[in-house]
């Protein structure tokens, strides 16, 4: 995936500028000033709504570059929508209408604008402008979050007076704070050189085709991690077992089921990672004998032998190299600090994210943990109550101060 590395790394890079149709086009203008300004090279895709606003000279004499509008045209062969996706660093889309996020979402291309987006793995930002009651819409908000589960970033809307006469959210931001929000997220990325390994989701072992024992794992610690992290510039791949939603699709990932299948998967390149954050909830133990045939209800009670899960962490803290990270994480219900320095020792880890699961609104399932952090030091901070994303940042904090420690 193309990335933008620094506050001045918008010199030189690819950027495409996306254009629909709508009454706030004429701020586009302004933004191909701003992203020209910083010493970018930008390319404009316009739709043919967007031409009823703006010609497509306004957009070429700005940018110094031939604006794309029709996939079908000879002439533009050699710049393909293809090409475009494969070459771009960022793709902005600016103003982007309800109706264009929606065929966006559902995965229809029936523009030059749509294909190239459909094609690309470069990063994309949406700033949405439309009518209040629109941008309200359940359909639309729908359709804005499952593109975000998918990564694709957005720049909230302004709320003031509308074109159409109403007056709310739907205005397309300021082209200064648009700007301003690609460089935030450009600014640090002070774990580029990380390649990053995360576990997630809780595993399943079956007694039969149709039960198994499992725990409340959701995923939503590993997904954000990867977000954040990914963010700051780390290369993240993630092995996840039965997780509530979906991966994004521009995520390097591999689904597995039993602690077995996981463990297999995570040694299988595990030299090539420089950080491993084992977040998985996976089983401690399985059952001893599985059946291929449904178990039958035949008695008033029933007893089922088991027997201990490999520990996938453990041996990762034995067989780690000197200059990898390897992070684990606890869930307690008592004793929470003490029982996870236990775990770093046994273990080998360099730190490990501690959760208080007693704690109401936290642990599995929920948006937030009750959280400390603990250095292979023993060194304890409580963060509290924290959101999954809060924390994730957190946790990179600490990847950063743990690598510049390392001999």
């Amino acid at each position: 995936m193309a990335k933008i590395d620094t506050i001045n790394s918008l010199k030189n890079k690819k950027i495409l500028l996306g254009v629909t149709g709508g009454i706030s086009v004429y701020k586009s203008c302004e933004m191909v000033r701003l992203l020209m300004k910083e010493g970018a090279d930008v390319t404009v895709v316009m739709t043919k709504n967007a031409e009823k606003f703006v010609s497509k000279m306004t957009f070429q004499y700005l940018s110094g570059n031939k604006v794309l509008s029709n996939m079908y045209d000879d002439t533009e062969s050699e710049i393909s929508h293809i090409n475009i996706a494969d070459t771009s660093d960022l793709i902005l889309v600016c103003p982007a209408t309800a109706n264009f996020i929606s065929k966006y979402s559902n995965g229809i291309a029936d523009n030059l604008l749509l294909n190239i987006l459909l094609a690309t793995k470069s990063r994309i930002i949406i700033c949405p402008a439309m009518n209040v009651n629109m941008f309200d819409n359940p359909l639309i908000q729908n359709n804005m979050k499952s593109l975000a589960e998918h990564g694709i970033e957005f720049v909230e809307p302004d709320s003031g007076e509308l074109a159409c006469g109403w007056e709310g959210k739907g205005r397309l931001a300021n082209p200064e704070k648009i700007f301003n929000c690609i460089k935030k997220k450009d600014q640090n990325k002070d774990l580029i050189n990380e390649n990053i390994l995360i576990t997630c989701g809780a595993t399943r072992e079956f007694l039969d085709p149709v039960r198994f024992i499992s725990n409340p794992s959701s995923g939503k610690m590993g997904l954000a991690l990867a977000k954040v992290l990914e963010a700051r510039g780390a290369k993240t791949k993630i092995i996840y077992a039965h997780i509530d939603g979906q991966i994004p699709h521009h995520l390097d990932s591999t689904q597995c089921e039993s602690v077995e299948d996981m463990e297999k998967e995570v040694f299988k390149n595990l030299d090539s990672f420089t950080v491993i954050i084992k977040a998985a909830a996976v089983g401690d133990y399985k059952f001893k004998n599985s059946g291929k045939n449904k178990v039958k209800k035949n008695e008033e009670k029933i007893n089922f032998e088991m027997e201990k899960t490999n520990d996938i962490l453990a041996r990762l803290g034995r067989e780690k190299k000197s200059d990898q990270i390897l992070i684990g994480f606890s869930a307690e219900t008592e004793n929470t600090v003490k029982n996870s320095i236990k775990k770093i020792k046994n273990k080998n880890l360099d730190m490990i994210v501690a959760n208080d699961i007693s704690i109401p609104n936290s642990g599995f399932g929920k948006d937030n943990n009750f959280t400390y952090i603990i250095s292979n030091k023993e060194i304890v901070e409580e963060l509290g109550l924290i959101s999954k994303q809060n924390l994730s940042i957190k946790i990179g904090d600490y990847i950063k101060r743990i690598r510049m420690e390392l001999p």
